[in-house]
């Protein structure tokens, strides 16, 4: 925990780290809400040896994003990078930009989401700063904004690679998609709609759409089965609970009914997917982020661990390899980063693939989406990537 304080101390200040001397200097902000003004009484830390959940996501993006910063000790250029506390009263977006912070920023990198998202995409094309969505996996409403790149994928993405990938690989199964009611259901559903159309307007795919209430039981689900072939269900709703309700009660009749489930990119985060009455169904579901085993992911574990004592989550991770990636790209190309989204040269983790999301109106790139999307299997308590 003191070493946890103590970073909190260290990301209220600017970071810097200075390569040998060059003609130019890059300034990179990294923006997080990280609570500190209602984390600390002057230099004292309020929760003593606690750390609400509340703080840990900016903290650990924060974390992942400096561990990237100390590793440009050796950079042929001056790199100076800047920890902006969204929630503090002198660091707020419209604080910042009162003070003209925004004029001298060469690249921008968040964790952010909302208004917070909105505001810095605006400020990226008022100002033609790259601006580098991490977490946040929605558009915002964002158009006409070539300054943007989202990394987390929007929903609509997802729902292409799901389709695709069973398109692939299971288009003979007896597939049944199960929703609930819902407007944010009714929008899924008209994704996998409209993947699902051929060029004449017929369907490609034939699923039958079984619409459930929150207390549906196992008879509801086996009347839509078939018991001599593999069953392939596809989860059409976002919620957790529901989810979790479908992955139980298709786990109870696996045995009987083949049946292989597929659920959201929401699933990534379900800590309950994993425990052992479940590894025998084969549960499958979409993320952005994808452990890769490289020297480079053990070893920024261990620095983590060994910095903070808790163990990094995904959002260290995306800061580390994110902040490496861009920050490289910046370095290396200057005002022409854009273009070279897709450079390789600096890859981590995780594959992107950065695609422009034209505008049917004016051509030009709303933003930029990284459609590498993996689709990963859970059986028998592994993990593996089908694509």
């Amino acid at each position: 925990m003191k070493k946890l304080v103590i970073a909190f101390v260290f990301v209220a200040a600017c970071v810097a780290t200075n390569a040998q001397n060059t003609e130019k200097k890059y300034r990179v902000g990294i923006f997080a809400s990280l609570y500190l003004d209602s984390s600390f009484a002057g230099s004292t830390y309020k929760f003593t040896n606690q750390m609400p959940r509340h703080l840990l996501p900016g903290l650990d993006f924060v974390q992942g994003a400096l561990l990237a910063v100390d590793s440009f000790s050796n950079s042929s250029k001056h790199i100076e990078v800047t920890v902006y506390d969204l929630r503090s009263a002198e660091q707020s977006i419209s604080v910042l930009h009162a003070k003209n912070t925004f004029d001298s920023l060469d690249l921008m990198i968040g964790s952010v989401s909302g208004t917070d998202y909105r505001s810095l995409a605006d400020l990226a094309l008022q100002k033609n700063i790259p601006f580098v969505s991490a977490t946040f996996p929605n558009d915002g409403g964002v158009t006409n904004n070539p300054f943007t790149v989202i990394v987390n994928s929007t929903l609509p993405v997802h729902c292409e690679a799901i389709y695709n990938f069973i398109m692939r690989n299971h288009p003979t199964a007896n597939l049944v998609y199960v929703r609930r009611r819902g407007q944010q259901e009714d929008r899924l559903a008209s994704y996998f709609t409209s993947f699902n159309k051929s060029a004449s307007g017929g369907q490609l795919l034939k699923w039958k759409t079984v619409t459930l209430n929150d207390a549906f039981t196992a008879a509801d689900l086996t009347v839509n089965l078939d018991s001599n072939k593999t069953n392939f269900i596809i989860c059409g709703s976002l919620d957790e609970a529901f989810g979790m309700k479908l992955i139980h009660t298709a786990s109870s009749i696996h045995k009987t009914y083949p049946v292989e489930l597929m659920g959201m990119p929401t699933w990534d985060g379900l800590k309950d997917i994993s425990k052992p009455e479940y590894k025998e169904l084969p549960i499958y579901h979409s993320a952005t982020f994808f452990n890769t085993g490289t020297v480079a992911y053990t070893n920024f574990t261990k620095k983590f661990t060994d910095l903070t004592y808790g163990r990094p989550s995904d959002v260290a991770y995306k800061a580390f390899e994110l902040s490496w990636h861009f920050i490289n790209l910046l370095v290396r190309y200057d005002d022409e980063l854009m273009q070279h989204l897709n450079d390789r040269s600096y890859r981590l983790f995780t594959e992107y693939d950065f695609k422009p999301i034209l505008n049917n109106s004016t051509g030009r790139p709303d933003y930029f989406e990284n459609k590498r999307i993996y689709i990963l299997k859970r059986s028998n308590g592994l993990v593996s990537r089908m694509n």
